[in-house]
């Protein structure tokens, strides 16, 4: 192989490497950012006003994935009045919206039935957003651990590629 040649395959090797290294970081950047919003609602609405609410759905539903992967969704959907409004919202808690397990997902419906009155944390700023569980869980870090990772993969991935393929070509 051509000194030039070599040269340009090296080249090439680093504009992969950044190629693919920007990928992660883009996807890492978006995920940590939703995530970290995730977790600030989640912090949030623990000091968040409340109001008297009824459940109007509660249900499990399956989800299929492209690798045939399957999740399941605890869906409850609840009605409280507002700052004079009446809203319509589903937001459990802020985190943990699926799980592996059937069961799990039903553990948690079960403890909404429908026509169970509930309290419901709301946004004071947008009374549309609410919550029936406030507060940070662990499923509140998820996203954003998984963003995060995603980044590192993308800042470590770049300079190793780069070394190794330097150190290939000499």
């Amino acid at each position: 192989m051509s000194k030039q040649t070599g040269k340009r395959s090296l080249w090439s090797s680093c504009l992969e490497a950044l190629f693919f290294g920007g990928i992660f970081l883009a996807l890492g950047g978006g995920l940590s950012f939703w995530g970290w919003n995730i977790l600030q609602n989640a912090k949030a609405s623990s000091s968040w006003p409340t109001a008297e609410g009824t459940v109007t759905i509660s249900e499990v539903t399956r989800n299929s994935s492209a690798d045939g992967g399957v999740s399941y969704s605890p869906e409850v959907t609840y009605e409280y009045t507002a700052s004079n409004q009446h809203y319509e919202s589903y937001t459990i808690k802020f985190g943990e919206n699926s799980y592996s397990s059937r069961r799990k997902a039903e553990g948690i419906t079960s403890g909404y039935p429908v026509g169970k009155e509930v309290t419901v944390y709301y946004d004071p700023q947008d009374p549309g957003r609410s919550v029936l569980e406030p507060g940070v869980s662990g499923g509140s870090y998820i996203v954003l651990g998984i963003g995060v990772l995603f980044a590192l993969i993308g800042l470590v991935t770049v300079p190793l590629v780069i070394i190794f393929r330097t150190q290939r070509a000499e």
